[in-house]
């Protein structure tokens, strides 16, 4: 009967005689809690705050087609029927590769940007490499990884493309600025609205909003680029070739007139047929001069049409407040960690002997 008694008492843990522990023990905590605070307080003040800021745009609304109700359905399910009946490579559901690509990146080294307390004004590759802060320990971690990293030597292949840049062989220092880019400047894309949210993270918040309204800006030249690259191609020939044949109408035309008006006063048949021959070669060269000009005007046409148009939703704009770290909440965090922690260690024998008991 007594050992059933006992055998009743150690099925759940005394929570009474836990906490009378604990009460004993408190000025443990008096030590425990202090330097908790103190430690991650002066880890946490070490890591940079950073900012971020936001832009939304709606594109351009593509063409609906006969299976609307389809597209629709198939869009909640992450699907985008657009795209398969499009001809554009460049689709939204594509941007965030093309804002995450190198070759999209490099276009923002040259980039003016200032500081917020205007000690800083240079472009955002040099302020990448120059002025980012970091904590102590990832100073410490590339100084390491620098020292046992054997030295290899760079390579010079390719030509200098974009901004002075080797695109196609870039040095570790471009790397470098390119892989921090990458994680701090992103683009996402709702499947069924179509719309894109450009986000950049910067230490400052002045520079975090330049960035972002340059992200903007280069990721409509980047689409226009593309869907007008064929009618710019085609716009510089027919000016080409416009200029030629309207060069070729006027002498055709000055051959005529001269030769009009130096045989006005003569009746003979030879000479009203070389008129009637200078005539009709000068309304080929007018023809063609006319062909050519309708050409050029409805490729202008054309890349008006295929110049995509955003409606900005939510403009660059200088975030208000940092948006991390979130030093108060990693403090308590850190805190309620530590009391958790101190908790077991004292009362470790009681909860282990209720461990050993339950197996």
């Amino acid at each position: 009967m007594e050992n059933q008694n006992n055998t009743q008492q150690q099925e759940y843990i005394d929570i009474a005689a836990i906490f009378k522990t604990l009460w004993q023990k408190r000025k443990v905590f008096y030590w425990v809690w202090p330097i908790t605070f103190v430690v991650s307080a002066a880890l946490i003040l070490c890591v940079p705050r950073y900012y971020t800021c936001k832009v939304v745009l709606a594109p351009e609304a593509q063409s609906a087609n006969a299976g609307g109700s389809l597209s629709a359905l198939a869009s909640s399910f992450g699907f985008d029927m657009r795209s398969m009946n499009s001809s554009d490579a460049l689709y939204p559901m594509i941007y965030p590769e093309i804002v995450s690509s190198p070759n999209f990146l490099v276009k923002l080294f040259d980039v003016p940007v200032k500081t917020s307390d205007g000690k800083i004004e240079c472009t955002y590759y040099q302020y990448l490499q120059d002025y980012l802060k970091a904590a102590f320990w990832t100073r410490w971690k590339r100084n390491i990884i620098k020292w046992i990293t054997p030295k290899t030597p760079e390579l010079t292949i390719g030509d200098k493309s974009n901004n002075g840049i080797n695109v196609f062989c870039f040095n570790k220092m471009q790397w470098n600025a390119i892989q921090y880019m990458q994680k701090n400047i992103t683009c996402k894309i709702d499947k069924k609205t179509d719309v894109i949210t450009i986000s950049v993270t910067a230490q400052d918040r002045l520079v975090c909003a330049l960035i972002a309204d340059s992200v903007c800006a280069t990721l409509k030249t980047f689409i226009t680029d593309y869907r007008t690259q064929k009618a710019r191609t085609d716009i510089q020939y027919y000016e080409e070739v416009m200029e030629k044949a309207y060069n070729e109408y006027q002498q055709a035309s000055n051959k005529y007139t001269r030769y009009v008006d130096s045989h006005s006063s003569m009746n003979m048949e030879q000479y009203r047929v070389a008129a009637k021959n200078l005539e009709t070669e000068m309304r080929i060269k007018e023809s063609a001069y006319t062909s050519f000009q309708k050409q050029y005007l409805a490729t202008q046409a054309r890349i008006q049409e295929n110049t995509p148009v955003y409606t900005v939703l939510q403009s660059a704009s200088i975030p208000p407040k940092a948006a991390g770290p979130r030093r108060v909440l990693f403090v308590l965090t850190m805190l309620i960690l530590a009391t958790c922690v101190t908790c077991f260690i004292l009362c470790k024998e009681q909860l282990l002997d209720f461990s050993s008991f339950k197996s």
